[in-house]
């Protein structure tokens, strides 16, 4: 028996089964999990290839293979074309934005500025934070879409509010200048907040003036509501009643 045991141990040493296949499972499994996606993949694209091809084959028999190659010609078309107008003023890819998406109520004048040019999301992150009140007594965060809209004796700014947490789509508000407080703050810092339905404390908000905007009327926006303001200005404007005893 001890000489069996020996024996048995040497193999062990030599060839420990245990660890070999612990081992062939950790760098196998994840190779195998990939390749299963991939497969996957490829397999799922080859079929919507062949339902596309099956109209033009004799009973619908087509050569498995041929419907991915159809969709990988197609993606390769679409990027040498945009690879041809990179760099132009105005893309095929721009165009039919400004035809579909730029025409859609609501979420068309987010993504087009004026008739001509389109926002990408990655624009819409570079547009101007703000806060700005609805109601004399509630604010809102969002993003200045266009600063300069006149109506009437009284400036209006386009001002897009997102949904939270999606962001898009949104509302667009048309709001009094004076109603409107913008911010220092980077749009992203903005929407990483709202993404997260994080709260944006008064001590993180950078808020700053409109060109035409004296010190007094800035300070008094940002520390005061509207409602104080309104209040504020009429008890400032209201004739005092002197009354003796």
């Amino acid at each position: 028996m001890s000489r069996l045991a020996t024996l048995k141990g040497r193999i062990s040493e030599i060839f420990p089964v245990k660890k070999t296949l612990w081992r062939g499972i950790v760098i196998a499994g994840p190779i195998a999990v990939v390749l299963w996606i991939i497969v996957g993949i490829v397999s799922a694209i080859n079929t919507f290839g062949n339902r596309v091809l099956a109209p033009f084959f004799p009973g619908g028999h087509v050569t498995w293979g041929i419907g991915f190659l159809l969709i990988l010609f197609f993606v390769l078309l679409v990027g040498r074309i945009e690879l041809y107008y990179e760099g132009r003023e105005k893309s095929i890819w721009q165009t039919i934005k400004e035809k579909s998406v730029g025409k859609i109520p609501l979420v068309g004048p987010l993504f087009a500025r004026g008739n001509k040019k389109v926002l990408s999301f990655e624009d819409f992150k570079r547009l101007t934070p703000c806060k700005f009140w609805l109601s004399g007594t509630t604010p809102h965060y969002g993003f200045i879409v266009n600063e300069q809209k006149v109506r009437g004796a009284e400036t209006e700014i386009d001002v897009y509010r997102p949904n939270v947490p999606t962001i898009i789509p949104g509302d667009l508000f048309p709001i009094k200048k004076r109603l409107i407080i913008k911010l220092a703050n980077s749009s992203s810092e903005i929407l990483d907040k709202l993404a997260s339905v994080g709260m944006i404390t008064s001590e993180e908000e950078m808020p700053i003036p409109w060109e035409d905007e004296s010190e007094e009327e800035f300070r008094e926006r940002i520390n005061l509501t509207p409602l104080e303001i309104a209040v504020k200005r009429i008890l400032e404007t209201s004739p005092r009643n002197d009354t003796t005893c």
